[in-house]
């Protein structure tokens, strides 16, 4: 009764990570974590690595369907899965002697201070404009940020990611989105690998997660496909702010 038990609450959570995932390009860490530590008992480092290799099927699934409705560019993508997915294992290895408390606040403004960008894309783009010939150099920036912030917190994707696409590109919510999801498999992928080295992964939860995640995927990511881009953008930026404030004032857990 207990492991049918346990096996519902993880389906529920990967459900809930798919969701996020398809939906708005957050899922994985940003809202399994917080769940996986709460409401399932799992270690702060447990929590971080099954959350990790959760992302693998959400954003396979998600990577799927936005690709199928062209909202995949897949140079923007390869620029950013390079570097991540040479960081995010040393940076996953690094941080199992280091406390992620003072990172994690860190990466709460980061969110919240996308989160406001996002909000007003259009008027900073009407300021601001990255020039062409700095478009690669900044894509590998980001993939470094990401394979640091996947590593050591456990949350890739959406909450870094998509902002970044916007802003500094100034491309439609739902193609940054799918680039978002299909340039954190690489991460998630060599973070997962290395997590499970470490034994940092509850592998019998693993199965019922992943299930919930394809199938949350699926849905969200239909539904983001047929919202406005404006809609989809705020909603967005308003749940950034909300998941920036939650890491900001949560508990810090080494």
């Amino acid at each position: 009764m207990a492991a049918s038990r346990m096996g519902l609450k993880a389906l529920t959570v990967g459900l809930i990570a798919g969701g996020g995932g398809g939906l708005m390009s957050l899922g994985g860490g940003t809202l399994v974590i917080p769940l996986l530590m709460s409401w399932m008992q799992l270690t702060p480092l447990q929590a971080r690595g099954t959350a990790i290799m959760v992302g693998v099927f959400s954003a396979l699934t998600g990577t799927l369907i936005y690709a199928t409705h062209g909202q995949v560019d897949w140079e923007i993508v390869l620029w950013v899965a390079i570097p991540s997915f040479v960081i995010t294992p040393l940076a996953a290895a690094w941080s199992e002697k280091q406390g992620a408390s003072t990172l994690k606040k860190e990466f709460g403004w980061i969110v919240v201070t996308g989160g406001f960008l996002v909000l007003f894309r259009d008027q900073l783009l009407a300021e601001f404009a990255l020039p062409d010939s700095w478009t690669h150099a900044y894509l590998l920036a980001v993939g470094v940020i990401e394979g640091l912030v996947a590593g050591v917190v456990g949350i890739s994707g959406g909450p870094i990611l998509a902002p970044l696409f916007v802003l500094g590109l100034g491309i439609p919510q739902q193609l940054a989105q799918g680039c978002s999801l299909a340039a954190r498999l690489p991460a998630t992928l060599s973070g997962s690998w290395e997590n499970w080295r470490l034994g940092n992964i509850c592998r019998p939860l693993v199965l019922p997660l992943a299930i919930g995640a394809l199938i949350g995927a699926y849905g969200g990511s239909h539904l983001a496909l047929a919202l406005k881009e404006a809609h989809l953008r705020y909603l967005f930026g308003a749940l950034l702010i909300v998941l920036g404030l939650y890491y900001i004032k949560g508990k810090a857990h080494h």
